[in-house]
């Protein structure tokens, strides 16, 4: 029996309006669709995001937990055998897509999925959605960058070093899922003379969506910093 295909689906930041026709078309035709949650009886944002602008009536939905983790974390959890579900579909030959935020290649989990299914030998294809800091600078009118400025991404995990550094190598960084180190993010900024150039994004597409300046609270899991040094 021929095995079937697992898909990599970027839903986009939380409008259903930004999501791709090919994303729209995979799901419709998906025999199953796997949904990352973050605890048990959890939610999914990407599944009612992705069910808002596709017919999702069809497919089997498989829920799937994945704690926030660290990177190896999650490799090793995907190792343990959380995938055997996944994989047994598609052994039988089903068409399996998982939703993701985002975009898949932007910090996603679908992506460390992705890898593992192929390193066992599965077809695998990715289809392409909106990261958040794409549809956020779009809705602040604002150009990520410009001529010959170069731009760093990366998430606020990272030590204030680590930022201090890109923020010396790089024109204008992209900083994700930054709300638990706002604390020393704003004073950093102010130092800087950055505060004034930087923009804040929380919840892109959804309906606790601001884009504006940085200094309003709260913050969330979903707040993303544009700080535009190369305007200096």
């Amino acid at each position: 029996m021929k095995q079937g295909i697992f898909y990599a689906v970027g839903v986009g930041a939380g409008d259903p309006m930004d999501m791709t026709l090919r994303a729209k078309a995979v799901l419709e035709q998906a025999d199953i669709i796997v949904t990352p949650i973050p605890k048990a009886g959890g939610t999914s944002a990407a599944y009612a995001i992705a069910a808002q602008a596709a017919d999702l009536s069809y497919a089997e939905r498989l829920d799937i937990l994945f704690p926030m983790q660290a990177h190896n974390d999650y490799r090793e959890r995907l190792r343990s055998g959380v995938l055997q579900p996944v994989c047994t579909a598609l052994d039988s030959g089903r068409q399996v897509a998982m939703v993701t935020l985002g975009d898949v290649s932007v910090y996603s989990t679908a992506s460390y999925v992705r890898q593992l299914l192929a390193e066992k030998g599965y077809a695998t294809q990715v289809i392409a959605g909106v990261p958040s800091f794409c549809a956020g600078a779009a809705k602040a009118q604002q150009s990520l960058c410009e001529n010959s400025e170069s731009l760093q991404i990366l998430p606020a995990v990272h030590s204030r070093e680590a930022v201090e550094t890109a923020l010396e190598q790089f024109d204008n960084l992209v900083v994700m899922k930054a709300g638990r180190a706002m604390a020393w993010l704003l004073p950093l900024l102010r130092e800087r003379g950055l505060l004034e150039h930087t923009t804040m994004l929380r919840d892109v597409g959804m309906p606790s969506e601001y884009i504006g300046k940085p200094e309003l609270e709260p913050y969330s899991y979903f707040t993303t910093l544009l700080i535009k040094g190369g305007d200096l």
